[in-house]
């Protein structure tokens, strides 16, 4: 069991350095397809392969690229760390429960990291885990899923007249709709909304703050305390 855990793990390492890379591709305007490895964004050094190995290869490098000793950037290695932990601790669970939750999983984390690096969410992202979250768990009709369905039309009623709530994050909640509960996407929207407000709060920050994040690290935080 503690192999097949540990596989599990390096699994969900390894998707979420894929994810990581595809986000920070996207936000930069890159190509998605190349047959070179990915470059230290400071020297411009193609990275050797040990280097690409997801969690080792920020360890073997002590936190510095190789060639030039610049402070590497961790927010990969935080994926890494958070998507294999996800793999590990949700792949046991009925495969109509977990192949919908950790497809939703990975494509909220990537949509968290494009909205935080360039405003942009990817809609076709969202298509699969929801219609596998439907098709598995169709919703029963109850009173706090006509909450969440009146929600989600004022938002997008308020996304098209204004510009204080984005359109994909409307679209990323219909997507927590898709997956879970309504009363654990109402839990979600609630503690994102805290979150967003006490940052904007804390650092005084003006400018328009990515809200899928928030979204992102609710949700996980609902559904696996759950």
């Amino acid at each position: 069991m503690l192999l097949l855990n540990s596989l599990m793990f390096t699994i969900g390492a390894c998707c979420g350095s894929f994810i990581t890379c595809m986000a920070e591709r996207l936000s930069d305007m890159q190509s998605l397809y190349t047959k070179q490895r990915s470059v230290c964004p400071q020297c411009q050094h193609q990275l050797r392969f040990w280097q690409l190995i997801p969690l080792l290869g920020v360890l073997l490098q002590r936190g510095k690229c190789f060639d030039c000793q610049t402070a590497i950037n961790l927010r990969s290695t935080w994926i890494e760390l958070l998507c294999g932990g996800l793999v590990l601790f949700n792949w046991q669970l009925p495969l109509p429960l977990s192949l919908p939750l950790l497809l939703g999983y990975a494509v909220l984390i990537f949509n968290s990291l494009t909205d935080r690096l360039s405003f942009s969410v990817f809609p076709i992202t969202l298509i699969l885990p929801g219609v596998l979250g439907l098709w598995f768990q169709p919703p029963i009709l109850s009173i706090p899923l006509a909450i969440v369905a009146t929600l989600l039309l004022g938002l997008y009623g308020l996304a098209w007249k204004t510009k204080k709530f984005g359109l994909g994050d409307v679209d990323i909640l219909v997507l927590l709709s898709c997956l879970a509960t309504p009363d654990l996407v109402l839990t979600s929207l609630t503690l994102a909304s805290f979150g967003a407000l006490l940052t904007f709060a804390l650092t005084h920050q003006r400018a328009q703050l990515p809200f899928v994040p928030f979204l992102t690290w609710a949700f996980i935080m609902t559904t696996q305390l759950d």
